[in-house]
């Protein structure tokens, strides 16, 4: 076989080696002339096996030759792109809603820590609404509990009013020491860490006190509460305290002096005490004076109030806000309220309206002489407003006089009358009741006006707000210029009597004796407020499924809404866990009558708002069913003692797959389940039969 020296017809120079060849880069190779069928050639080295190298032929090209610009280089990221978590939260959408129910389901903990640095940015008043849920996270969660602490402890250390809110519910949430429940250890620290600063300040103001004489500030920081101690009327001295370091001049009062700035520790000390001796007074009302009669219990409790308020003018307020500073107890129209086994009690407290702020300086002058303002003006006899009260019953007695008669009767006869920022504050102190549950019900009432109000609908709430002192204790605010359907029917049913009609009253009559003859303008207004609030109350009940709706929990204001209060049975408790009320609400022949009966528009429209009000709610149901999911991890409230379903249960009830054709369907379901229901008519007939209930 001939062989010929490996050679190409790619051009070479000095003979050296092809670079376009691979087969010229191998040294010493011959190759046969011979081809296989494949075409390829069969290249063969002295003494080794044959082997074949398939041969690309060559193409010259036929372009002019250019110099081509380099690619650019595309290079990974070092560090992937944020999630739709993280985006969120950065975003200027976020809102303290969407806050508090990312650090309930965020398990992310680089999400977590933007999260809580995030809180910073965020209305401070906003998030003071979901303090309770706050707090409560940082108890039974600890992940939650390392972001928000830095938050918690910043705002500590400036604001007395968010302390002593953090301190109380530390209280309430926090198992107790014989309880079965793992106690946590960081939720401990928080609230030592709370605590130490009033047990610092109270060393502080102590030192103050044995150096300074007893006119001055020291006499008024409520350091000295104790009974023996007391002297039944206020300090003797030229000034005295009213804020923070503000004293009214007794003398000249034409302003109100500036004595010294406190200390926001200073502060938080004085009303731990005001709050404390309040409750001691309600838990002495419970236990010493248990078997007394109620005028017995009214004279102890005016003693005890009249005592406290010979420590004030005090930096101190009631914690419903901290807009004001509290300048008198107005202890002669206090009262002890009527209840089967406690003994709540109402005061009313004057104070002196300002900035939130108790660290800025103000200037509060009088707008004219107390001479002036009082001149022509008497501490009359009180007058009565249209309203259907026992004024023998001293309970009763206290809400028969309207709030505005109330508030110009006190203020003409008191030594702060004058005062552009005077105001008058009611309060209801109880004690022996734990008092979170009612405050998770008026939160969820407050959601859901919100978001009626966001929607357009026009429903009626009233929520009232409630702090939580202790798990047994705490302040409510009452709801005045109101009847409760019982005290209606029972004077109804005396007048009848009285003029020898035997027929049951109802409360039509009641809305013709308040707001004339069906069909003027003031009774066609107060229907329409009738109808708008019993909607709105109506779709509350059956998504809380509230219990325990006898007449003496709902009330009637002046302008004819429907008020419900007294949420101690809802979602999964009730009255002696019998379930028995199964209406999902109430709707008895006499709402309907005041309404125009079923056939009227009037009903229509009260339909049309349940239909509306149900699909604006199902919108935003994540608002309530987010609280719901918070508060039933690991409470201890008796609404959520089935756990998870109690939460299952409550977000099936927006019926959130549902057409509107099926809502539709679903309201007169409803509405004929409710209307006139038997478990309705028989509880409250056992209610009048025990407890005289009308």
């Amino acid at each position: 076989m001939d062989v010929k020296p490996i050679s190409c017809h790619h051009s070479q120079t000095n003979g050296s080696s092809c670079s376009k060849c691979p087969i010229n880069q191998i040294e010493n190779l011959e190759v046969k002339l011979d081809e296989d069928s494949d075409g390829d050639v069969i290249v063969t080295k002295p003494d080794e096996d044959v082997k074949c190298i398939p041969v690309t032929p060559y193409e010259p090209s036929t372009s002019p030759e250019t110099t081509s610009e380099p690619e650019p280089i595309v290079t990974k990221p070092l560090v992937d792109p944020p999630s739709w978590t993280m985006r969120l939260i950065t975003s200027d959408r976020f809102s303290v809603p969407m806050a508090i129910e990312y650090l309930h389901t965020i398990n992310d903990k680089p999400c977590l820590s933007y999260l809580g640095k995030r809180l910073f940015d965020l209305s401070a008043s906003e998030i003071d609404f979901f303090l309770p849920q706050l707090i409560f996270m940082y108890v039974n969660k600890i992940d939650a509990a390392s972001v928000t602490h830095a938050y918690i402890e910043t705002r500590h250390t400036n604001n007395a009013h968010f302390t002593i809110l953090c301190t109380w519910l530390l209280d309430c949430f926090i198992p107790p020491i014989n309880s079965a429940t793992r106690i946590p250890n960081h939720a401990f620290m928080l609230r030592g860490m709370l605590k130490s600063e009033i047990d610092k300040c109270e060393e502080a103001i102590n030192l103050i006190a044995d150096k300074k004489p007893p006119n001055v500030l020291s006499t008024l920081s409520l350091e000295n509460l104790k009974e023996t101690d007391w002297l039944a009327k206020k300090s003797s001295g030229e000034n005295v305290v009213i804020g923070n370091g503000y004293g009214y001049d007794k003398k000249n009062q034409n302003e109100i002096s500036v004595a010294r700035e406190l200390s926001s520790k200073e502060l938080l000390n004085c009303e731990q005490k005001f709050i404390e001796r309040l409750m001691q007074i309600g838990r002495k009302l419970m236990v010493i004076h248990i078997g007394d009669t109620k005028q017995e219990k009214m004279t102890a409790l005016k003693i005890e109030l009249q005592m406290l308020n010979g420590m004030l003018p005090a930096p101190v307020w009631i914690p419903f806000s901290n807009d004001h500073t509290i300048l008198n107890i107005c202890f002669n129209d206090s009262s002890v309220l009527n209840s089967k086994d406690k003994v709540p009690y109402i005061l009313f407290v004057e104070v002196l309206r300002k900035q939130s702020n108790y660290q800025e300086e103000i200037s509060v002058c009088r707008l004219e002489s107390l001479e002036k303002q009082q001149e022509g003006r008497k501490c009359s006899p009180n007058k009565r407003i249209k309203m259907y009260h026992d004024v023998t019953d001293p309970s009763a007695a206290v809400f028969a006089e309207s709030w505005n008669d109330k508030k110009d009767r006190i203020r003409a006869c008191s030594d702060y009358g004058g005062y552009k920022e005077w105001d008058l504050i009611p309060v209801i102190v109880k004690y022996g009741d734990d008092l979170s549950q009612e405050s998770f019900a008026q939160q969820v009432l407050q959601i859901f006006k919100d978001l009626w109000t966001e929607e357009g609908v026009p429903l009626y709430l009233r929520p009232y707000k409630i702090v939580c002192v202790g798990p047994d204790s705490g302040l409510v605010e009452p709801v005045l210029d109101t009847l409760s359907l019982h005290q209606i029917k029972r004077h109804l049913t005396r007048i009848f009597r009285e003029n020898g009609n035997v027929a049951t009253p109802t409360l039509r009559h009641h809305f013709e004796d308040m707001f004339g003859p069906p069909g003027s303008e003031a009774y066609v207004n107060a229907q329409k407020n009738f109808i708008q609030s019993t909607a709105a109350y109506s779709l509350v009940s059956y998504f809380l499924q509230l219990k325990d709706r006898h007449n003496g929990n709902i009330l009637l204001d002046l302008e004819g809404h429907l008020i419900h209060i007294d949420y101690g049975f809802l979602l999964s408790s009730s009255p002696r866990n019998l379930g028995f009320e199964t209406a999902p609400f109430k709707l008895t022949t006499e709402l309907i009558d005041v309404m125009g009966g079923i056939d009227s528009d009037m009903f229509l429209y009260y339909k049309s708002l349940l239909l509306r009000g149900l699909m604006a709610a199902r919108k935003h149901h994540r608002r309530i069913v987010s609280l719901a999911e918070i508060m039933s991890t690991g409470s201890k409230m008796q609404c959520f003692r089935a756990g998870a379903e109690t939460v299952r249960a409550l977000e099936a009830r927006f019926h959130v797959s549902s057409t509107d054709e099926q809502l539709q369907h679903l309201v007169d379901t409803l509405v004929d389940g409710s209307r006139d229901s038997y478990t309705t008519r028989f509880y409250d007939s056992f209610q009048y039969y025990t407890n005289g209930i009308h």
